[in-house]
């Protein structure tokens, strides 16, 4: 996280930098825009979280279909997670963060701690809903005495159907803020062709006081634009 967060500050001084030279011909007036970047980073930070939840959510229902595998053919609980090991290798790669978990969960097994209890700890460190769900009926099944396989096998199938739901809608989201980002650069785009190609036409702008009122005027009805286009796209599935 400390990488992304380097990398997040240094796109939002790449932002700043931008809409200094744009509205004002002043790259100092970054500097006075600068608290902007804490909630650049915020907002960015947020996105990359709520991004490796839905990609770990979707490992988990991997991970579990592996599992579910293993106990149609016979194979205990315990060994099942040791069992599934390989697929989510082949599918994840080792250093995955579901590769790690199922493998605590399958070591806490061999240690005879309850699976309920260990799932507890996953579903707790990982804070997505589908984990926590399938936890909380775990629980409920091995205190009921249910079919322990046919629990996890129909909720993992449930589990993994709402999934792939979430997934096509957050894809056909995805197309729409791309659309977002394309108009929001729009005007930032057609100012700096008009500066390129048309200067004398801009000049008047920057150096003066009505210049600096009109153009931040500009500033601030993009800025109010922007945020409410984000609004509009910012749908949590």
């Amino acid at each position: 996280m400390p990488a992304l967060t380097c990398l997040f500050l240094a796109e939002g001084v790449g932002i700043l930098l931008l809409y200094s030279w744009v509205f004002y011909d002043r790259l100092i007036v970054a500097v006075i825009l600068s608290p902007y970047l804490f909630f650049f980073v915020k907002k960015q930070r947020c996105n990359a979280i709520v991004k490796h939840r839905e990609k770990l959510a979707s490992a988990f229902t991997d991970g579990m279909e592996a599992v579910t595998s293993a106990l149609i053919a016979g194979y205990s609980i315990e060994n099942s997670f040791t069992e599934a090991l390989p697929e989510i290798e082949l599918l994840h790669g080792k250093k995955s963060v579901i590769y790690a978990s199922f493998a605590r969960i399958s070591n806490l097994l061999k240690l005879n701690v309850q699976i309920e209890e260990a799932f507890d700890e996953f579903a707790s460190e990982s804070r997505i809903e589908e984990i926590q769900t399938f936890s909380q009926i775990l629980n409920y099944a091995k205190k009921s005495g249910g079919n322990l396989v046919s629990i996890i096998k129909n909720t993992t199938t449930n589990i993994s159907e709402k999934i792939e739901v979430k997934r096509e809608i957050s894809t056909i989201i995805s197309a729409k803020k791309m659309e977002q980002s394309v108009m929001n650069f729009m005007p930032l785009g057609i100012v700096v062709y008009m500066r390129l190609t048309s200067s004398d036409m801009f000049g008047v702008l920057y150096g003066n006081a009505l210049g600096i009122i009109v153009m931040t005027v500009c500033f601030a009805l993009y800025l109010v634009a922007k945020y409410i286009a984000d609004k509009i796209v910012d749908i949590r599935v």
